[in-house]
């Protein structure tokens, strides 16, 4: 079903749109007005979420507002803020209702001459992202179908991630499905190789990663990582455990060698000289190009487990760094 994290209306016209399973628009009345008026706009939430924010935008100067919530009670707001756009300057104001019953929201504007609006509203996927760190990276790899929640509204961001898990969402970042259902490796990525031969093999593999299989679940994801010859340092077993953020680094490293790439500085941590070689040599290129970040305190903390959340930061950065 479709989810919209950021819906625009243009009060000009009744529109209805599903926002999620639970939440659609009402009617409005005209935001378009010859003389100064007062604008109402209806927003109906059908179900109660975690968090909900409503914000409203106009291009024609300062305007006041208020919120009156499903119980009655209003919220008056603070006169519209004035933002410098990149295209031109607008004036916003924004509600966040935090948890939000179900019911009818509707906006109260003091509408300028001749001034048009619109009603942005944001909905989180989940009811433990709203006010995370990595929220607009989740959203971005739900919407791609790269990570699910759990099914309950949550998503876990804190969860350790095991390494199959880590590879099932590097996988998926790095391939694009294709007409057929079948999944192949980005061109982008492809074109990039050092290895022309490898290159032009990987363009003729194809991933069915929706079939089911007799064997584990991961089974088809680490198949593909290793045609990419990226995961031989892992036994199986050990791809079932919580992933250290020392073997994030090589499994990252070892794609981003996959290209041409320039030797890194070494990196100062304080608290890596006594690993193998090989994860010093992943976090010094890793880090280099901000893919895993240190710490304020010189440490890497090589031995922490990733998070659910911190992975998905980690491929969003391997992903802009091999475009």
């Amino acid at each position: 079903m479709l989810q919209l994290k950021r819906t625009v209306l243009l009060a000009m016209f009744a529109i209805v749109v599903s926002l999620s399973a639970f939440i659609v628009w009402s009617g409005f009345s005209s935001v378009y007005a010859s003389e100064r008026a007062v604008v109402t706009k209806t927003f109906q939430l059908s179900e109660d979420v975690e968090t909900l924010t409503l914000t409203v935008e106009g291009y024609d100067g300062s305007f006041g507002s208020r919120l009156e919530l499903p119980d009655g009670h209003e919220i008056k707001g603070k006169d519209s803020t004035r933002i410098l756009g990149a295209d031109r300057t607008y004036w916003a104001t924004a509600y966040t209702i935090s948890p939000a019953r179900k019911g009818d929201y509707t906006i109260t504007i003091d509408a300028p001459v001749k001034a048009f609006y619109n009603l942005i509203v944001d909905v989180p996927h989940f009811s433990d992202t709203a006010l995370h760190w990595a929220k607009a990276d989740i959203d971005g790899y739900v919407e791609r179908g790269i990570v699910k929640g759990y099914g309950n509204g949550k998503f876990g961001p804190e969860d350790a991630v095991t390494g199959e898990a880590f590879i099932k969402m590097l996988v998926l970042a790095l391939t694009e499905e294709q007409p057929n259902g079948l999944r192949q490796w980005s061109p982008l990525f492809r074109w990039k190789m050092k290895d022309e031969e490898k290159s032009l093999e990987l363009g003729w593999k194809e991933y069915d990663f929706l079939r089911e299989t007799s064997g584990e679940w991961s089974a088809p994801y680490v198949s593909a990582a290793a045609d990419l010859g990226i995961t031989s340092r892992w036994e199986e077993k050990q791809l079932r455990a919580p992933f250290k953020r020392k073997d994030a680094a090589l499994l990252c490293a070892n794609i981003m060698n996959l290209l041409a790439v320039d030797k890194p500085k070494v990196a100062s941590f304080n608290d890596v000289s006594k690993l193998e070689k090989e994860y010093m040599a992943a976090i010094n290129l890793v880090s280099s190009q901000s893919i895993i970040s240190g710490y304020p305190d010189r440490t890497f903390r090589p031995e922490a487990l990733v998070t659910r959340a911190e992975t998905i930061k980690i491929l969003t950065r391997l992903e802009a760094f091999l475009k």
